[in-house]
């Protein structure tokens, strides 16, 4: 089961939707977000919040109800976007999510919950995966040229060769689908951007990722991201 949530955070820049929102998402975002100075970096904070107190409710309604999350069968996911203010009028008299965070420091629900969550947020969205499994998700505004030093410390060989001949818009967006690919692996596994990612080797089209050095595989969804953004999302469903 797997189900993604986007949400434009730009509703949060309202200085009321973001005391309501501060008093529905977990208390230490909640204190987070109090202390930021940047506006916008609240209001995202605070939207990944948000979509995670939804995704968590939906998730209760449809196991009282007998339904699966969602039975991922598809090989691309397609987000469900829910709006600052239909987060809010649901959540209203509901307790905030807890949290508890793993001895690496993966943050969680309790194990009673039997569910697994990832958050990511940037430019203007805040997303969020939910599975009965690990998993990890990124997203990403493709808005910044890409030097080539990065192009070399990100990319695999195989995907340095995919570059060749590509014109510097189809590079940049080429480099940003793999960086969102590789950081939903490392988020999906827990190591983090301490793992080396030209190691990684992302396969949008066969829809998995592969740590070359340990010879791991784990399942790579592509998902429908707005325009001018990457998306992806990895289970921890071995392939």
């Amino acid at each position: 089961m797997l189900k993604l949530y986007l949400m434009e955070a730009e509703p949060l820049f309202d200085a009321e939707n973001r005391t309501r929102a501060q008093e529905l998402v977990e208390k230490e975002r909640s204190r987070r977000a109090a202390d930021m100075k940047q506006e916008s970096a609240k209001a995202l904070s605070l939207a990944a919040g948000l979509l995670l107190a939804y995704a968590v409710l939906q998730a209760e309604k449809q196991a009282v109800g007998g339904k699966a999350l969602c039975e991922c069968k598809e090989e691309k996911i397609n987000p469900v976007y829910v709006s600052v203010e239909e987060a809010i009028a649901e959540l209203q008299g509901r307790n905030p999510v807890e949290i508890v965070k793993a001895p690496g420091g993966k943050p969680s629900l309790p194990d009673s919950r039997g569910l697994f969550f990832n958050l990511s947020h940037s430019g203007a969205y805040a997303a969020c995966a939910i599975s009965d499994r690990e998993v990890g998700l990124d997203i990403q505004e493709c808005r910044e040229a890409v030097r080539p030093a990065v192009l070399d410390r990100v990319l695999h060989e195989t995907e340095k060769n995919s570059c060749v001949g590509l014109n510097e818009e189809e590079k940049e967006t080429f480099f940003f689908r793999i960086w969102t690919a590789k950081e939903a692996y490392v988020k999906c596994t827990g190591e983090g951007l301490a793992k080396r990612f030209s190691a990684l080797l992302a396969d949008w089209e066969g829809g998995s990722v592969t740590d070359t050095e340990k010879g791991i595989r784990r399942k790579l969804y592509p998902a429908e991201a707005p325009a001018g953004y990457a998306l992806a999302v990895c289970t921890e469903i071995k392939i």
